[in-house]
C-alpha cells in the first residue's frame, strides 16, 4: 500500500500548492460580477466561471493554466453548473475555491441547480382537486416541464436502473423547502421515515401473489383497495415489492371495484407469495403538511399540488426543485484539479454534485475537499468514474434522495476517502465497483437505510482496499470477487435494523468468482437485529457456483455473535451473545453485558473500558460528533419533520 499512500500524499499536496509564480487568481461573484471584466480582483470579478456554458466575454475566453485558482465569493449563490475540461500539472493544480479561507465573502460559495417556484394559487372549489377534504388548504402552481415520458412510458421501472426520463416523476422532480429540507411525496401508507418512501416494511401487505400476465399485471387487495368508483385511482402510481428485494414503480392502468383489483403494466421480475405495495403521487393521498404531488395539465405543462408546512404572506415560500443535472463535471482526461470549500445543492438526474466523467481518457490527480453536498439526486454526491489518484477529504454529504450514493468509486485506482461525514443518503454511504488500491479512513457514515443500501459496499473485482477507523451504521457488504480487503478498527453499529453487521457474497464475474484474503481485525460489530434466529455479525454466502472465500481472518473483534462457520482463522474475539462452540474460535469469550465492555454503549461510545477480558479486542473509535466539524462549520439542514 505504500505506493498508494504516496499517491494520496501527492493529491493532498495539490490542494496546498500555490502553483507557479505566474499563476493567476480569478474571482467570480454571481451577484455583482460582469463577464466583460478581467476577473483578477474582487472588484473586477466575473459573473460566471470558465467552464459554465453560459459564460460570456473574458470569462468564456479565459485560458486556464496550471496553478491557476478560481475563487467564488462566499455567501453568494451561483445559479448554474460547470464542466471543467482543462488540466493543471503535477504540483500545480487548477483550483476551484469556494472561499475556504473565509477572506472573499462570508461562508461558503453556493453552487445551486435549483429553481424556486412562484405564482402559487389556491383552489377555489373541492371539485378542482378530487374533492379533497382539505381543498381550501392546498396550493398549486403550473410549471412548464418536459417530463411527459416519466408519466406515460407504459412500463414497470426500477428507479436505480433507469435513465432520468423513465424514473417515477417524483424521483426526477424533487421538491424541497429551500435550504431547510426535502418535502415528501404524497403516499399511502405513510412511511415511518418520510425520507425513505420506498421501504416495503411499511407498505400494504396482501395475502395474494401479484398477478402477472402478458400486457398487464394486478394487485388484488380486498382489505385496502375498497373504492367503489372505477376511476378513483386514476393518475396514481404503484410501488410494488418484488424481484430480488427491490421496489418497482408503474402508473395505475385501471381499477375493478368488484374484484378489488388494481392493474398496471406487465410486471416481469419474480414475485413473492404475499404482495407488498404502496400508492404514490395523487392529491387524494395528501394528508400531512409538506406532502405534494405532480400531474400533467397540458402539453409540457405540469401542476404541483402542495399542502404547505408554512406560509409567508399567505403563500408557500422558498419551495423549489432541481432544474440542472450535474453540479461540477470533470471531463474525461481532465487532470490535476482541486475543488474545495463549496456548498453544492439541488441537482437531479445527472452525475450528482461533483462527477468525474467516464470516457476515452482517464482523469488523474483530483482532490475534492471541505465541501457540503445536499439535496442532490443522481449517480452520487461525489462520483469518480474510471480515474486514478483521487482524494476526497473532509466533505459533508447528506439528504440526497432517490437512491443516491454519497460517494461512488467506479473503476478508480489509488484513492483515499478521509474524514468525511456522510448522513442519510438514500443509496449507500460509500460504494465501490472494481476499484483498487484504496483507503477509507476516519469517516462517519450514519443512517443509510434506503432500499438495498449499506454503509460501505465493496463490489465487483475490488482489490487492496483498507477500511480503517470509521464509525458506521447499517451493514458493510463485500460482494463478488474482492481480494485483499482489510477491515480494521471500525465500529459497525447496525442499530437493530439489519440482521448482519457485515456480509460476504460470492456471486459475480468481474475478476474471477471468488473472495480472497478478507481480514476483519480489531473491529466492534454491535446491535444486529435479533428478529431472525440466524442474525449474525458476519454473514458468508455459500453455494451459487463459487467456492467459499479463501484466507478469511476474524481476529480480535467484538462481535454480536456468529451463527454459522466462516472459512478461515477465528481467534481472540469477544461475543455479545452465546455462540455455538463449533463457531466460537480460539481464545474467544462471551460477554453479554455491553455496559461491562464499553465506555458508554447507550450513547454510541463503544470504546473498551479498562480491565476487561481480551483487552486487545474491539475498536478504539469515538462516537461521531453530532454535526459535521469541518474546517469551516456549515450548519446541517433541518431534518424532516
Amino acid at each position: 500500500m505504500w505506493a498508494a499512500s504516496l499517491a494520496f500524499c501527492f493529491a493532498t499536496a495539490c490542494l496546498l500548492t500555490a502553483g507557479s509564480l505566474h499563476a493567476a487568481v480569478y474571482h467570480v461573484d454571481y451577484a455583482a460580477g460582469d463577464d466583460a471584466r478581467d476577473g483578477l480582483t474582487p472588484e473586477t470579478a466575473w459573473k460566471r466561471s470558465p467552464g459554465d456554458a453560459k459564460a460570456e466575454g473574458k470569462a468564456a475566453a479565459a485560458a486556464l493554466a496550471p496553478g491557476d485558482t478560481i475563487r467564488f465569493k462566499g455567501g453568494v449563490t451561483y445559479q448554474g453548473n460547470l464542466r471543467i475540461a482543462v488540466s493543471g500539472a503535477a504540483g500545480q493544480p487548477i483550483t476551484l475555491d469556494g472561499n475556504l479561507d473565509g477572506t472573499y465573502g462570508t461562508g461558503p460559495a453556493v453552487i445551486d441547480g435549483g429553481k424556486i417556484l412562484s405564482g402559487w394559487k389556491k383552489f377555489t372549489a373541492a371539485a378542482e382537486v378530487q374533492d379533497h377534504p382539505r381543498w381550501s388548504d392546498l396550493f398549486y402552481v403550473d410549471i412548464p416541464l418536459d417530463i411527459g415520458s416519466n408519466f406515460n412510458h407504459g412500463s414497470v421501472v426500477l428507479h436505480r436502473q433507469e435513465k432520468h426520463d423513465r424514473q417515477a416523476p417524483w424521483q426526477r422532480i424533487i421538491l424541497g423547502d429551500g435550504d431547510n429540507h426535502l418535502l415528501p411525496i404524497a403516499q399511502l401508507p405513510k412511511p415511518k421515515d418520510r425520507f425513505y418512501p420506498d421501504l416495503p416494511g411499511g407498505f400494504f401487505k396482501t395475502q395474494n401473489r401479484l398477478e402477472t400476465k402478458v400486457g398487464l399485471s394486478a394487485v388484488v387487495d380486498p382489505a385496502n383497495l375498497t373504492a367503489t368508483d372505477p376511476s378513483y385511482y386514476n393518475g396514481m402510481f404503484l410501488g410494488v415489492h418484488g424481484g430480488n428485494n427491490h421496489v418497482y414503480f408503474a402508473a395505475v392502468a385501471g381499477f375493478e371495484p368488484a374484484a378489488n383489483r388494481l392493474t398496471f403494466a406487465q410486471f416481469k421480475p419474480s414475485t413473492y407469495p404475499n404482495t407488498s405495495y404502496a400508492l404514490f403521487n395523487a392529491p387524494k393521498l395528501i394528508s400531512e403538511p409538506g406532502e405534494w404531488c405532480i400531474a400533467p395539465v397540458g402539453d409540457k405543462l405540469f401542476r404541483i399540488t402542495l399542502l404547505p408546512e408554512r406560509l409567508v404572506d399567505g403563500l408557500p415560500a422558498n419551495i423549489g426543485f432541481p432544474e440542472l443535472l450535474t453540479g461540477i463535471e470533470i471531463a474525461d482526461g481532465a487532470s490535476h484539479l482541486a475543488i474545495r470549500g463549496f456548498l453544492i445543492q439541488r441537482f437531479s438526474g445527472g452525475g450528482g454534485a461533483v462527477s468525474i466523467a467516464k470516457g476515452a481518457k482517464r482523469s488523474s490527480g483530483i482532490a475534492i475537499s471541505d465541501c457540503e453536498i445536499r439535496f442532490v439526486s443522481g449517480h452520487a454526491g461525489i462520483g469518480p468514474h474510471h480515474c486514478d489518484d483521487i482524494t476526497i477529504e473532509n466533505c459533508y454529504i447528506h439528504h440526497c434522495p432517490s437512491w443516491t450514493t454519497a460517494i461512488f468509486l467506479n473503476r478508480v485506482n489509488r484513492y483515499a476517502v478521509r474524514d468525511c461525514y456522510l448522513v442519510k443518503n438514500s443509496g449507500s454511504g460509500i460504494r465501490h465497483y472494481e476499484s483498487k488500491n484504496g483507503e477509507i479512513t476516519g469517516n462517519a457514515i450514519l443512517d443509510h437505510y434506503g432500499m438495498h443500501s449499506s454503509t460501505i459496499n465493496v463490489y465487483e473485482g475490488c482489490a487492496d482496499v483498507t477500511i480503517e477507523g470509521n464509525y458506521l451504521h447499517n451493514t458493510l457488504a463485500i460482494n463478488r470477487n474482492a481480494e485483499r480487503i482489510t477491515i480494521r478498527n471500525n465500529v459497525i453499529d447496525s442499530q437493530n435494523k439489519s440482521v448482519v453487521n457485515s456480509s460476504m457474497w460470492i456471486s459475480g464475474s468481474v475478476g474471477g468468482k471468488d473472495l480472497k484474503d478478507i481480514h476483519f481485525l480489531n473491529n466492534t460489530f454491535v446491535n444486529v437485529s435479533r428478529g431472525q434466529d440466524w442474525s449474525t455479525a458476519i454473514f458468508c454466502q455459500s453455494g451459487k457456483g463459487a467456492s467459499a472465500p479463501k484466507g478469511v481472518i476474524v481476529r480480535d473483534n467484538v462481535l454480536d455473535r456468529l451463527t454459522a462457520g466462516l472459512p478461515g482463522a477465528i481467534a481472540g474475539n469477544i461475543y455479545l451473545r452465546e455462540v455455538d462452540p463449533k463457531y466460537l474460535g480460539e481464545n474467544c469469550v462471551v460477554v453479554e453485558d455491553q455496559a461491562a465492555l464499553f465506555v458508554d454503549p447507550s450513547n454510541g461510545d463503544f470504546r473498551r473500558k479498562p480491565g476487561g477480558p481480551n483487552m486487545g479486542a474491539g475498536a478504539n473509535v469515538p462516537p461521531p460528533p453530532k454535526e459535521w466539524r469541518g474546517r469551516r462549520k456549515i450548519s446541517p439542514a433541518k431534518t424532516q419533520p
